[in-house]
C-alpha cells in the first residue's frame, strides 16, 4: 500500500501542476494560441484495464487536461480516469511555438507525454487501481509543425493585434500622467475602445485556427503513428463500505508495457495494431490429500506469469464519426494450471508437505478470455468531447463464447 500511495502522490503533484497551468493559460497572450484538441483518444490507464470500447489506441494530439468516464458495468460508480501533460504544461504551453518547435526529437517527444490515474469498479465488486503513461515516437503529420497551415493566419493577425498592443500602452502611460479630469475621461473612454478592438481581433484571430484545425483534423485524423505506453494495476477486493482489503493475485494486477503503430489509407481508412506484454503473480489454489489418512488440504500457490496481448484494429469514417472492427488475443506464457501443481510437481512446492499429493480435479485458476471481437466507434460530439461505444465478444481458447459487453467511454476536456 505504501508503493500505492507514492504513486498516487506523484501523479497528484503531476496533476496539480497541469491543473494550474491550465488555469494559467485561460490569461494567454493571443499569440501564442495554439490547436490543443485535433485528435482525441482515451487514456493510456483505462485501455490497459481493457475498460474502453477500443483497446488499441489511435492518434492523439491532446494538449489539455482531460477526463474520461467509463460504463462498462452501467452502474453508478466512480469509474473514472484524469489525463495531463506534465512536460507540455511545465516548458511548452505558456510559450510561443517556435520553443516546440526548436525542441528537437526528445523535446518534442518528452512534450507528448501523458500520465493518467484512474479507477473503475468490476462486476464482481472489486476495487481496480491504475496508473498509466503513453510518449509518441512518431507521428506523420504533427500539427504543431505544419508552418505553412497555420502561420499564415496567426502572423497576420499578430501584425494587428501587436498594433492595438502598443496602442494600449501610449493610452495607458498618458494615464499615468495625466492630472487633467476630461483628459483622464476621454484616455478611459478610448482605452477601453482599443481592448474591445484587440479582444475582437484576438476573437477571430481564435475562430479562424479553430476552423483551421478542423480542417486539418479531417485531412490527417488517421496519419501514421507509433507510440509506446506504460502502466500498472492494482485490483482490490472491497467490503461494503468500499474499503479496499485483499489485493487480488491474477492478471488484473501487474506491470505492463505496450506498442502501439498505426497508419493511414486515404482519408477514411486507419488499421493500427497492438502488442503488450504484463507481468503478474497469479495464485493457483487447489487440494491436496494425505496418502494415509485421505484427508484433504486446501493449499495455494502463487507464480510469475506474463500476459501476451497482440492486435488490430480496423478503422472507417471521419475525425468526428467513425466505426472500427477489433481483435485481439491475449496469450499466457504459462497456459496450463497443472504445469505449476501437476502431480510430479508436487515436491516442489514448499506448502505441500511430504506424504500429499495434488488432487487433479481441484486445481483452478482465474479464468479469461483469449480472444476478444469488438464492434464500436467514436463520435465527437463538440469540441471538448467525444463518446466511444462498442459491443464486445469474449472466447476462449477454443472459439467458445464467454461474454457479451456493452462498453462506453465518455471522453471530455476541461477547459
Amino acid at each position: 500500500m505504501n508503493y500505492i500511495v507514492r504513486l498516487i502522490t506523484l501523479l497528484v503533484i503531476f496533476l496539480l501542476v497541469d491543473v494550474y497551468t491550465f488555469a494559467q493559460n485561460q490569461e494567454e497572450s493571443p499569440e501564442k494560441f495554439m490547436p490543443r484538441e485535433l485528435n482525441i483518444s482515451s487514456s493510456a490507464v483505462f485501455e490497459l484495464m481493457g475498460v474502453t470500447p477500443s483497446q488499441i489506441s489511435r492518434p492523439s494530439d491532446i494538449k489539455d487536461f482531460k477526463v474520461d468516464w467509463s460504463f462498462k458495468s452501467w452502474r453508478l460508480n466512480p469509474n473514472i480516469a484524469v489525463q495531463g501533460q506534465p512536460v507540455w504544461e511545465m516548458f511548452y504551453s505558456r510559450k510561443s511555438l517556435e520553443k516546440y518547435r526548436k525542441a528537437g526529437y526528445f523535446g518534442r517527444m518528452l512534450a507528448s507525454l501523458d500520465v493518467s490515474a484512474g479507477t473503475v469498479q468490476n462486476e464482481k465488486g472489486e476495487r481496480r487501481i491504475g496508473f498509466g503513461g503513453k510518449v509518441n515516437l512518431y507521428k506523420a503529420k504533427d500539427p504543431l509543425l505544419q508552418y505553412d497551415f497555420f502561420n499564415s493566419v496567426t502572423e497576420r493577425y499578430n501584425q494587428d493585434i501587436q498594433l492595438a498592443q502598443e496602442q494600449i500602452k501610449n493610452v495607458k502611460a498618458q494615464l499615468d500622467t495625466t492630472s487633467d479630469v476630461a483628459v483622464y475621461r476621454t484616455l478611459s473612454s478610448q482605452l477601453l475602445q482599443l481592448e474591445n478592438s484587440r479582444n475582437d481581433i484576438i476573437t477571430r484571430q481564435r475562430e479562424e485556427i479553430t476552423s483551421q484545425s478542423a480542417t486539418f483534423a479531417e485531412l490527417y485524423w488517421n496519419t501514421s503513428f507509433v507510440d509506446f505506453g506504460a502502466g500498472s494495476i492494482y485490483t482490490y477486493s472491497t467490503d461494503s463500505a468500499g474499503s479496499l482489503k485483499k489485493l487480488s493475485l491474477n492478471r488484473n494486477t501487474g506491470y505492463a508495457a505496450w506498442l502501439t503503430a498505426g497508419f493511414g489509407i486515404g482519408r477514411n481508412w486507419l488499421i493500427s495494431g497492438m502488442a503488450r506484454t504484463l507481468v503478474y503473480d497469479e495464485q493457483v489454489n487447489f487440494k491436496t490429500q494425505d496418502t494415509l489418512t485421505f484427508e484433504e488440504f486446501d493449499r495455494d500457490t502463487i507464480f510469475g506469469n506474463n500476459l501476451i496481448t497482440v492486435g488490430v484494429n480496423i478503422r472507417y469514417g471521419s475525425p468526428y464519426l467513425n466505426i472500427f472492427i477489433e481483435y485481439f488475443a491475449d496469450l499466457r506464457e504459462t497456459k496450463d494450471k497443472f504445469d505449476v501443481v501437476g502431480f510430479d510437481l508436487s515436491r516442489q512446492l514448499p506448502n505441500v508437505p511430504t506424504g500429499q499429493v495434488v488432487i487433479d480435479k481441484s486445481v483452478s485458476w482465474n479464468l479469461q478470455p483469449v480472444h476478444s471481437l469488438t464492434l464500436g466507434g467514436d463520435w465527437r460530439m463538440s469540441r471538448n468531447v467525444m463518446l466511444n461505444f462498442g459491443l464486445r465478444m469474449e472466447f476462449d481458447s477454443k472459439w467458445k463464447k464467454q461474454t457479451f459487453i456493452p462498453i462506453s467511454t465518455l471522453v471530455c476536456l476541461m477547459r
